[in-house]
């Protein structure tokens, strides 16, 4: 995710400064395309450019999300750097695109504008030519933002689908774990992974040590010693070193779908009992450790109990 922050100094010379009308735009896109990108730079262009030439506006600045969802505010860095300007009395009038490009969370959109409305602060929603403080405003946000959500939720179950799909023909659309990186994809290619050879040694050190009878802690610690005298700063821990030498990704294969998230809103990853569907992909990628060492070091781990978390 890329934060951009632009602040704006007023440089035109207002008829009465003092009369002027503080005002703050808000500018979010939800991806790092190119074309959004563009857009981006166009929406702050267009307010920085419409509130300088106001001679009853003066324009405190620009705050921009690139690459943030609308579904949650807290998640944003320049909307609550915008909010908490609002409510330390710095801002009169915040002027946004449109209701989506504000929260496309009814109740993140109704928590934050009763915020401002106690702060004294309007919010225009250009697109729909709407003031936060006209009577009717909180009956119609509430049916335009919750549209807003429900599209989200849409896109959100597309990309699903599509995610789903692509595992069950073998090309998963998941991050890379340690020791991995993504090739850059050539025609008819998908996914692929490649072994970074520096991590790789730590993967390798570390099911070696768990194949000689090494319990984690122990593991975690050999490796700090190693990264020390490679002036490395890396934090390793028994319960990391778990997870990788359980990691079906170091002999090739590949588990999909290991969590899911129960709603959009939450955000939240919970471990996968059947809820979601599953694939089990056989010589994924290349292994950094053979099946055999794995499969070995499996049956010995557990029998220490400082390797059970």
């Amino acid at each position: 995710m890329k934060k951009i922050t632009m602040e704006v100094k007023n440089q035109k010379a207002k008829a009465d400064k003092s009369k002027a009308t503080r005002v703050a735009a808000y500018c979010r896109v939800s991806t790092l395309m190119e074309e959004q990108e563009l857009s981006y730079e166009s929406q702050c262009a267009y307010y920085e450019e419409l509130i300088e030439n106001r001679e009853n506006m003066e324009l405190v600045g620009i705050y921009g999300d690139q690459g943030f969802s609308g579904l949650h505010a807290e998640k944003r860095p320049e909307f609550q750097r915008l909010m908490a300007d609002c409510t330390a009395g710095k801002v009169d009038l915040v002027m946004v695109k449109s209701i989506s490009r504000f929260s496309r969370n009814t109740i993140d959109c109704q928590k934050y504008l009763k915020l401002l409305k106690e702060h004294g602060v309007t919010v225009f929603f250009e697109k729909e030519g709407l003031y936060s403080t006209d009577p009717q405003c909180e009956l119609i946000l509430k049916l335009l933002s919750a549209a807003a959500q429900e599209e989200s939720n849409s896109i959100s179950q597309t990309i699903k689908w599509a995610n789903e799909k692509n595992c069950e023909s073998g090309y998963p659309t998941r991050t890379c774990c340690y020791g991995y990186v993504k090739a850059k994809r050539q025609a008819g290619e998908k996914h692929i992974w490649l072994v970074d050879e520096e991590k790789a040694k730590r993967i390798r050190m570390m099911y070696e040590l768990a194949d000689q009878g090494m319990n984690a802690p122990d593991i975690a610690k050999a490796i700090r010693k190693y990264e020390e005298e490679h002036g490395v700063t890396a934090r390793w821990t028994a319960s990391n070193v778990r997870a990788r030498i359980r990691n079906e990704a170091y002999k090739g294969d590949l588990l999909t779908g290991k969590t899911y998230s129960p709603d959009i809103l939450s955000g939240k990853r919970l471990k996968n009992d059947g809820q979601s569907p599953q694939y089990y992909i056989e010589e994924h990628h290349e292994a950094i450790v053979s099946p055999a060492l794995f499969d070995r070091v499996q049956k010995n781990f557990e029998k220490d109990r400082r390797n059970i978390a």
